[in-house]
């Protein structure tokens, strides 16, 4: 581990004096300021082609627009809802088109255009034929009549609801002239309690025929354009649903790959162009150039980490988190992410205790070896000083040097090496 620890450490200091130094050359501050532009550049225009790449990719919400996913959702809760036996209960005679307003087929030709109304279903086939089958029932005359007829219909019933509201108050101020005992000529009421309760009630009865002829015009289920909808949506909605969830799904896949499909050639030409230049000599050319492919390198580093990002959390934490908190596991997450967290920390205070530790040693060698040089400058026999060019001791007459087997020449019996040929001696 330390071994491939320092190596990364090499390759990286390496690393950066190579991106500093043009033919075994620091850069210069003027050249430090022009190769940020340059880079600066670089980014821009590789950004802008994965930018062009990424808008040539068709997003999910293009392909499965709202007013698609929106008709397949409400048909796929209104076919479970029709299933139970409350619906009846709550919506009368008429509650199986209640479900089906007429205003979702409402098309105003004055103010949306055909095509509009095609790509707010969406660009896929499937919605694409929802949405011609919208527009066959939205365009048909039956419909049409309906609208009409209905907006006729509601504006009898809120101008009776008026009324109705206002003989309910003049009834009120009736009953409190009867309770009150007023004479009739004495009374602010055009009549009496017993005609204003006939009206109301006629008005009541009326109020009925109108809601009811109402609800017969809202039921767009007997229209043949309506079953031809209907019938297409059954039997397409679970279809569109697992396009979508697919479609979803890879989105994120398919845009990686098509950036990848620009970025991996530029960064191969560039290091291509790298290589034949430091080959031939051409320093600056080649600094350029892999300073190109190193940007584009990053930008396939960056989309790799999304990709990887997008696949592993939502696909293999979200199915292991679910799996968990179904079987009330999810005290073992928490432990593994303490774990986690705790293995990461511990490395890098391991990693700083080391290094200190690792400066101590070092701190601790340097004094070994100012001491290790002292005794070299001392005889082996009788320990007085001597300089480091004398032959013999001039204390004791020991001889201070040996020859080497290597290249023959006298060097220090002291030292572990020849000071000529650095042979062990």
């Amino acid at each position: 581990m330390d071994r491939v620890y320092k190596k990364i450490k090499e390759w990286l200091k390496e690393y950066k004096n190579s991106m500093l130094q043009v033919d075994n050359q620091n850069l210069s501050s003027a050249s430090k300021v022009s190769l940020v532009v340059f880079v600066i550049i670089i980014f821009i225009i590789i950004g802008s082609g994965v930018d062009t790449q990424q808008s040539m990719i068709v997003k999910p919400y293009k392909k499965f627009s709202y007013k698609c996913t929106d008709f397949v959702e409400q048909n796929s809760d209104i076919d479970k809802f029709q299933k139970r036996d409350i619906s009846q209960d709550i919506y009368g005679e008429y509650y199986a088109h209640k479900y089906w307003e007429l205003e979702y087929f409402k098309y105003n030709h004055h103010r949306t255009s055909e095509r509009n109304i095609l790509s707010s279903f969406g660009s896929d086939v499937l919605c694409q034929n929802l949405a011609k089958k919208y527009l066959d029932l939205a365009n048909s005359d039956a419909l049409e009549d309906k609208l009409i007829t209905q907006e006729g219909l509601k504006k009898k019933i809120f101008l009776l609801n008026a009324e109705i509201s206002s003989k309910t108050d003049e009834y009120s101020n009736a009953l409190l002239e009867n309770i009150a005992n007023q004479k009739e000529e004495f009374s602010i009421l055009s009549t009496n309690s017993k005609s204003i309760k006939k009206e109301l009630k006629k008005s009541r009865a009326e109020l009925r025929t109108l809601e009811k002829a109402l609800g017969k015009i809202e039921d767009i289920t007997t229209l043949k354009e309506f079953h031809s909808f209907k019938e297409y949506l059954d039997k397409n909605d679970e279809k569109i649903i697992q396009a979508n969830t697919q479609a979803l799904k890879y989105y994120r896949l398919e845009y990686t790959l098509s950036i990848f499909s620009f970025l991996f050639p530029v960064w191969l030409v560039f290091y291509i162009l790298y290589r034949n230049f430091k080959r031939k000599g051409h320093f600056v050319s080649a600094y350029l150039s892999v300073n190109v492919a190193n940007v584009s390198a990053l930008y396939i580093v960056f989309n790799t980490f999304l990709l990887v990002y997008t696949i592993i959390p939502k696909i293999f934490f979200g199915k292991l988190i679910a799996f968990l908190a179904q079987y009330n596991l999810t005290l073992f997450l928490n432990i593994t992410a303490i774990i986690f967290f705790m293995l990461l920390f511990g490395f890098f205070i391991h990693r700083i205790q080391k290094n200190r530790h690792t400066d101590s040693k070092d701190f601790d060698t340097t004094i070994r070896k100012n001491i290790r040089i002292k005794e070299l400058n001392s005889c082996p026999s009788c320990g007085n000083k001597h300089n480091i060019n004398e032959k013999y001791c001039g204390f004791c007459s020991t001889k201070l040097l040996v020859e080497c087997k290597e290249c023959k020449v006298e060097t220090l019996k002291a030292y572990p090496f020849c000071t000529h040929c650095a042979k062990k001696v």
